[in-house]
């Protein structure tokens, strides 16, 4: 029988440590109990909140309604071929171990998505993405529970909408979608990505492996990267600005060494690390909240009991970058729950 608990710590449960209380919570672990959980927030009329990893999130000091911790776990081989697989993952399963357990398998194409936290379930929501691959491009599908109804649906790569960070799965059309499950189609040759240039000079130049290409993630995070386990942080804070051809071009006349990636034929991606390393962030700390030593991207936090004094010193940060670049920095974390 599911279990609902009230005014539930989640302190331990996010991964930048932050002191919130959930009004309701309750752990499901099928996807039986997932639509249990939610026709109980529907009898209550509460909000609902889905917890995985906690890893993309940055939590207030409440969080009314329903809080549902996916704890779904396990792995299923849908189709084999000689050239490929599909493998089904439940939600709760850890997204590295996952990278992990399909490289061992021989099942190739995750390799570039090593050391990302989170769950499997958070993956399509923020379209993971690292070292020249993104999720969306192993979707096969994303099972899905309708929060309104318990209706199970599944969606293609296609219906998910997936961008730069994006999904439908963060827009008002597709909130109410929770994902449950995610099919990946792996290649069962050994496929390289190797386009990235810090895995250019990390594997070798000849007969590269998808192992060599894990190895290489792996150190090159671990070397740049905190660990969340030891330094309260969620990963890269802010997203890479994308900008129109114009704005970037006006940029680099301004700023020759500004690292700009282009995107598509209109669209610019800049490094918000280097805007933000240029204005001499790194290792600042204010409110018990720093700027990573290893990292720009990387906030890190200290001390900080409350998700506003996070967000009060990352606005400062976004602030110098506006006024000094006319860019607007979006944060890659949803900040949720009320202060």
């Amino acid at each position: 029988m599911l279990k609902v608990e009230a005014n539930f710590q989640l302190g331990s449960l996010n991964t930048l440590k932050l002191e919130c209380v959930a009004e309701c919570y309750a752990h499901v672990s099928t996807t039986g109990e997932l639509q249990e959980a939610l026709s109980e927030a529907r009898q209550r009329s509460a909000n609902i909140n889905v917890l995985g990893g906690g890893s993309n999130l940055i939590l207030n000091r409440y969080l009314p309604g329903m809080t549902i911790h996916m704890g779904l776990q396990g792995r299923e081989l849908l189709e084999e071929s000689a050239d490929d697989v599909v493998v089904r993952f439940q939600a709760g399963e850890e997204w590295h171990e996952t990278v992990l357990w399909a490289n061992n398998e021989g099942y190739f194409g995750l390799e570039n998505l090593a050391l990302i936290p989170g769950s499997v379930g958070a993956a399509p929501v923020q379209n993971i993405g690292a070292y020249g691959v993104e999720i969306a491009q192993l979707i096969e599908c994303v099972h899905v529970v309708d929060s309104r109804n318990g209706d199970i649906r599944g969606l293609t790569a296609a219906e998910c909408c997936f961008s730069y960070r994006n999904s439908l799965f963060k827009t008002s059309e597709g909130r109410h979608l929770i994902i449950s499950a995610v099919d990946l189609r792996l290649s069962k040759r050994p496929v390289v990505n190797t386009s990235y240039p810090a895995l250019r000079e990390a594997v070798p130049k000849d007969a590269a492996t998808p192992s060599d290409v894990l190895a290489a993630v792996v150190a090159v995070r671990q070397s740049k990267l905190p660990d969340p386990s030891i330094e309260a942080n969620v990963g890269s804070f802010f997203k890479n600005p994308i900008v129109d051809r114009m704005t970037a071009e006006h940029l680099k006349g301004d700023y020759p060494d500004m690292p700009q990636y282009p995107v598509d034929a209109n669209t610019v991606k800049l490094s918000a690390a280097w805007m933000i390393d240029q204005l001499g962030w790194r290792g600042v700390e204010e409110f018990g909240v720093s700027v990573s030593e290893k990292h720009a991207l990387v906030i890190i936090n200290k001390s900080a009991r409350y998700a506003s004094e996070v967000i009060e010193f990352t606005n400062k940060i976004n602030s110098s970058v506006s006024e000094k670049y006319s860019v607007l920095l979006d944060r890659e974390p949803e900040l949720v729950g009320s202060g």
